[in-house]
């Protein structure tokens, strides 16, 4: 991938939600093809990490108060007393490096399961047309196409036949998704059985419902049995679930 100062710009909006729902989806199906882009996009998003810290600059903060505060004990306290205060000190000083590499590590790993969801999830594809041509039906489905996904739930939410059509589940499922709301997303995949034609789909997303969550225990074991089901998923469940294991 040549990096140019366009690519870069493109990255920035997409980190910072600037992109316009329509150049967000083109972009995501870019990312989702491109490794290069995936790794370009991880570096960008580890430098704002670092800039944007604030446990990390709290942290530094309360280091560099300890370290005032030892001088101040080094000429103001005698022998005994600097003694047992630097002991009191490099306690605090161990407690806070402990919270700081638990914080580290706890980061770390979202940082990681954040990642790699916005690396591989791509909204469930809509379809030209929706069984029955209903008036309704349709606007579901152009709202769905473009991102109003909070349309898409208040209708689906009523919607008489959802029990019957697996696909509108789908719908609803990511609609769910994107609007932050991966209980009710859970719900809507894991009713769609595996005798279903949109079964393994749903355990796709069912999958990234929980890497969303940071739940990488229950997100791998759906991508082993992906894996397992040998479907079209099959390859980016492997690739998602070598980079969780790394």
């Amino acid at each position: 991938m040549q990096r140019t100062p366009e690519i870069f710009e493109k990255i920035e909006q997409y980190l910072t939600n600037r992109l316009s729902p329509e150049d967000l989806i083109a972009f995501k199906k870019e990312i989702h093809t491109n490794p290069q882009l995936q790794e370009e996009i991880e570096k960008h998003r580890v430098l704002h990490k670092i800039l944007e810290d604030q446990d990390t600059l709290i942290f530094k903060e309360k280091l560099a108060q300890i370290s005032s505060t030892i001088k101040q004990q080094d000429t103001t306290s005698q022998k005994k007393s600097t003694f047992f205060s630097f002991w009191k000190i490099a306690a605090s000083i161990a407690i806070l490096i402990g919270i700081g590499i638990s914080l580290w590590y706890t980061s770390n790993t979202i940082n990681q399961t954040q990642g790699l969801y916005k690396a591989y999830y791509v909204p469930f594809p809509s379809e030209d047309t929706i069984r029955g041509e209903i008036t309704e039906e349709q606007g579901i489905l152009k709202n769905y196409t473009k991102g109003a996904y909070e349309a898409v739930i208040t209708t689906l939410e009523k919607h008489p036949n959802l029990m019957n059509q697996q696909r509108l589940r789908l719908y609803l499922g990511n609609s769910y998704l994107n609007t932050n709301q991966e209980e009710k997303a859970i719900k809507q995949f894991i009713a769609i059985r595996n005798k279903d034609r949109y079964y393994e789909i749903a355990q796709w997303y069912l999958s990234l419902t929980y890497l969303k969550m940071n739940d990488s225990k229950k997100t791998k074991t759906l991508l082993k049995n992906i894996i397992n089901y040998d479907g079209v998923y099959k390859d980016k469940a492997s690739q998602l679930l070598k980079a969780l294991v790394e």
